[in-house]
């Protein structure tokens, strides 16, 4: 269990630095490159009260699913932002006025990606023996 935790942390650390250097790379802003990071650390704490509030223990699946959430997030943080520094680009709105915009353009596509994810992942909970209770 310890050697899984320490590569969960290792997954955590090596998401934070190609996150970080990914983005930065692409975006070439210093600010818009903090918001995926921030995503980070609000998915895993939000994913520990979930495990928490649904009375799950901590194991090396549920490490894993958190690594998956991280994913998930820091995926529609990219996606979101993207857009957002294009409206700010081309048409020169304001960080807000760019910000709302860009949610009415991509609020669809970012749910979608949340559903597609969903539509893999929830069946397997309803499997029967070994491979449902995982």
């Amino acid at each position: 269990m310890k050697a899984s935790i320490y590569k969960v942390l290792e997954t955590f650390r090596n998401a934070f630095i190609l996150v970080f250097l990914v983005i930065f790379l692409f975006i070439q802003n210093l600010r818009g490159t903090l918001i995926p990071i921030i995503a980070i650390p609000i998915s895993i704490i939000g994913t520990f009260a979930g495990i928490y509030l649904l009375g799950f223990h901590i194991n090396t699946l549920t490490l894993f699913g958190i690594v998956l959430a991280i994913g998930i997030v820091v995926d529609d943080a990219i996606v979101v932002l993207e857009n957002i520094e294009r409206i700010m680009h081309e048409e020169g709105l304001n960080s807000k006025q760019a910000a709302i915009k860009a949610m009415e353009q991509v609020s669809s596509p970012v749910i979608a990606i949340v559903l597609v994810l969903n539509a893999v992942f929830v069946p397997v909970g309803f499997l029967g023996g070994f491979a449902g209770e995982l």
